[in-house]
């Protein structure tokens, strides 16, 4: 059983080493190969794809194959599949470790109703002996580390993380990420991170810490109240690649850098290059208005650069009202730096 390795080599994971153990966390509809590429050049350690269908995988479904669309410069690539059969899983399993992808990770978590319905993703948290068959049958079919992100349980009343970590450990996973909040919680409340830390202290294998770390500072906190191995960032890298950074700055005792409004429009510019060059996910309006929007949370008139982009109809005009946003913010941010910058 391959046992926890944390040196001051980095996280250690199978034979992929990741440095810090910063991690950009899956999630449906963002994590396109466009936003893992941004995440990388800011100091992501590694970057995980959308939730893929096992299923879809095995049945070739050109949407799913654009999921798995990958370049050289975002590795190493965590590939996350989803599925109830461990037949199935396996196989993609297999099929995606021949692509390349370094690290196979399993969704033990999503509480979205047409997974659980198929018997995957948080239903798993219900069955541990599938949790288990799934596990065994991904260790047996590929080489590559195998990791299982999972939440807290299915319900406040059947919280049984500690146990289903313990059997994906015994069943040959590699690590396991923690999300602690219920199935039915979705994404509602706050992050049990005492969760993260008996799941620690229940497993040998390494442990991400996953939930509620929305600034850099919280990063380290996250790892000195729960002795999690490494940090999984979700939402809050939309728009804000910047926090794997300024999270590795706080560890090395540096100073915080505050990108200016100039630089977030650039950043924001090239991943919007990328969105248009990459295998598209979703419509490119819609997702180039995402992304526009991402990059002005928390900024000063951003509400109403929100309702000014939901009413253009092309990604021209869109383009043009965020230059000018972003430029006429720059023009006032020495003035503004460190009072009131932040919009609520």
């Amino acid at each position: 059983m391959m046992q926890k390795r944390v040196a001051a080599s980095g996280l250690q994971i199978g034979g992929v080493n990741l440095g810090q153990g910063l991690i950009l966390a899956p999630m449906a509809g963002i994590t396109d190969l466009s936003f893992r590429l941004i995440a990388r050049r800011f100091g992501a350690d590694l970057v995980t794809s959308e939730m893929v269908s096992a299923e879809g995988v095995l049945r070739g479904n050109a949407s799913t194959r654009a999921l798995l669309h990958t370049r050289a410069e975002e590795r190493p690539l965590a590939v996350q599949l989803f599925g109830g059969e461990p037949r199935a899983v396996s196989e993609a399993a297999r099929i995606v470790a021949d692509q390349g992808a370094e690290i196979i990770d399993l969704n033990m978590g999503c509480a979205v109703p047409k997974v659980i319905r198929q018997g995957a993703g948080a239903a798993l948290l219900l069955d541990l002996a599938r949790v288990g068959r799934i596990v065994t049958a991904v260790r047996q079919a590929v080489t590559a580390p195998v990791t299982v992100k999972i939440r807290s349980g299915w319900s406040r009343e059947q919280m049984n993380a500690v146990e289903v970590a313990r059997c994906a450990e015994e069943s040959g996973a590699d690590a396991v990420t923690v999300h602690p909040r219920t199935a039915r919680q979705g994404f509602a409340g706050t992050a049990d991170w005492d969760v993260i830390a008996r799941v620690k202290a229940g497993v040998a294998i390494p442990v991400i810490g996953n939930g509620d770390v929305q600034r850099p500072e919280q990063v380290e906190k996250l790892r000195r109240l729960t002795g999690c191995d490494g940090v999984m960032i979700g939402r809050a890298a939309m728009g804000n690649p910047w926090i794997f950074q300024q999270a590795k700055q706080l560890a090395a005792g540096e100073p915080l850098r505050r990108p200016p409004p100039g630089e977030r429009l650039e950043v924001m510019l090239h991943h919007l290059c990328l969105f248009q060059e990459c295998p598209p996910s979703r419509p490119l309006l819609t997702g180039a208005r995402s992304v526009m929007i991402w990059y002005s949370r928390g900024l000063p008139g951003s509400s109403r650069f929100r309702a000014a982009l939901a009413g253009c109809g092309t990604c021209a005009a869109m383009l043009e009202i965020s230059k000018n946003f972003f430029t006429a913010l720059g023009e006032a941010w020495p003035q503004a730096e460190g009072e009131g910058m932040h919009e609520g």
